[in-house]
């Protein structure tokens, strides 16, 4: 949001009485919304962008043009609403106040109510993994849902939550593909039930090396991660937890394979060697070796 700018400038296309796109005297555009910023006007017609309520900028997520389309399928109180969760996330997950969080969630906020208003009911699979892998982000999904049905007198779904959260997670680490986030989580997901067949115990996911062993497998899953570990580790790892802990050491290997797999690319030796580190701290834990 940009409220920063004012003056003429001329209206693009109007998409609804509270919702239009206009084109500023150096040619960018910008998303005006207000009540009844639209009604009875046209395009070509001269707009103060004072008259604004809210402004929106293009900053590289989405075309304007996008973000108008989403902010014009949604009710004024709805926007309101989901620029309060953007701030909520920006505060407590440490995310920037991008268009990438806010008009995917904006557009699932308009269709999670409407199918609550019409009583449809979706499957989300996901919710185990959310809950285990992403605790904090699950938490403001929770809270996410409660608020809206404070601030709109709709009652969710209760597992809405759990696409919230992962929205959350998405836009931790500038995914633009919702698709790769969800697919993280699965492979993730399936590390832990590979440890816990191999070693016929459970993984405790509250526990701290487990928690640091996700916060390693979602930085591999970043878009900044390297194809290559650019950190050269100077001793053989992977030789070592072989030395020490072979079972910890061929779960590091089918655990790189999982991932190479989902990344559809082989992992280098140091990432495979930062994988060892974690399942020899996980096996000595749930093992007791």
């Amino acid at each position: 949001m940009d409220l920063s700018r004012s003056g003429p400038a001329t209206i693009k296309r109007v998409y609804n009485n509270n919702v239009l796109l206009a084109e500023l005297h150096d040619g960018s555009e910008m998303v005006l919304v207000g009540k009844g910023i639209g009604f009875n006007h046209k395009a070509g017609q001269p707009v103060d962008l004072g008259v604004a309520d809210q402004r929106f900028v293009p900053d590289g997520s989405y075309a304007a043009s996008h973000v108008a389309g989403v902010l014009s399928d949604a009710p004024l109180e709805q926007i309101e609403l989901v620029q309060e969760i953007v701030a909520m996330a920006q505060a407590e997950l440490k995310l920037e106040p991008r268009q990438s969080l806010m008009v995917p969630v904006l557009d699932h906020l308009v269709f999670a109510v409407q199918r609550a208003r019409e009583g449809i009911k979706v499957d989300f699979p996901l919710r185990w993994e959310v809950s285990q892998l992403y605790p904090a982000e699950g938490q403001l999904g929770r809270r996410v849902v409660d608020l809206i049905a404070q601030r709109l007198g709709v009652q969710l779904q209760d597992e809405e939550w759990v696409a919230f959260a992962l929205h959350f997670v998405n836009q931790q680490w500038g995914k633009s593909d919702f698709s790769k986030t969800v697919s993280m989580t699965e492979t993730i997901a399936k590390v832990f039930t590979l440890l816990s067949v191999r070693w016929q115990k459970n993984v405790d996911e509250n526990a701290l090396s487990a928690a640091r062993f996700v916060t390693h497998l979602r930085y591999l899953f970043a878009p900044s991660a390297e194809v290559t570990s650019s950190t050269t580790i100077k001793v053989d790892v992977l030789a070592s937890v072989r030395q020490a802990y072979p079972e910890a050491a061929d779960a590091a290997l089918e655990v790189a394979k999982l991932i190479g797999a989902a990344l559809r690319r082989e992992l280098g030796d140091d990432e495979v060697s930062y994988l060892a580190l974690h399942t020899s701290r996980l096996y000595v834990e749930m093992t007791g070796a």
